[in-house]
């Protein structure tokens, strides 16, 4: 436990390091997301696949948060994204309200994607400071994330 604490501390580090990232994702209903848009904002990236039952589980914690917090925005990369009105059935199917975004091979290269699911977080002046390999929770995220002012942490 002690070694992934460090290990998660190590990666946080390294991460704060991180300039800012140019990230321009168009999502399946066409509009742009740029981290630029979207300063003074907390952006989650979920990079997920319909394939994962791991990134599936999640969804429900990642749409909980984009209702919950007006500081963040939740954004969701599909991995296999070749079909947009697969992606726009499987979100509504979920009841997933947040951008989803149809992904590629060169946006998965981008990311630096080495499995499924991976959520990065960037902060509100787009500098990435967590990436997490794995399914998460909305209250692992939100320790990441500043206290809401008048409510307590979950």
């Amino acid at each position: 436990m002690r070694t992934r604490s460090l290990l998660a501390a190590a990666l946080l580090a390294v991460a704060a390091l991180s300039p800012a990232h140019a990230m321009h994702l168009t999502d399946v209903e066409g509009k742009l997301h740029t981290l630029e848009a979207y300063r003074g904002k907390w952006v989650v990236l979920n990079v997920w696949a319909t394939w994962c039952a791991p990134c599936i589980q999640e969804m429900p914690e990642l749409e909980a948060l984009s209702h919950a917090r007006s500081d963040v925005m939740v954004l969701g990369l599909a991995a296999d994204g070749e079909s947009v009105m697969r992606l726009r059935q499987f979100a509504r199917a979920l009841h997933v309200s947040y951008p989803i975004i149809a992904g590629n091979e060169q946006a998965i290269k981008e990311f630096k994607v080495q499995a499924y699911p991976t959520t990065l977080l960037f902060n509100p002046e787009g500098k990435l400071v967590l990436t997490r390999l794995g399914q998460l929770t909305r209250a692992e995220l939100e320790t990441h994330l500043p206290a809401v002012p008048g409510r307590l942490r979950p």
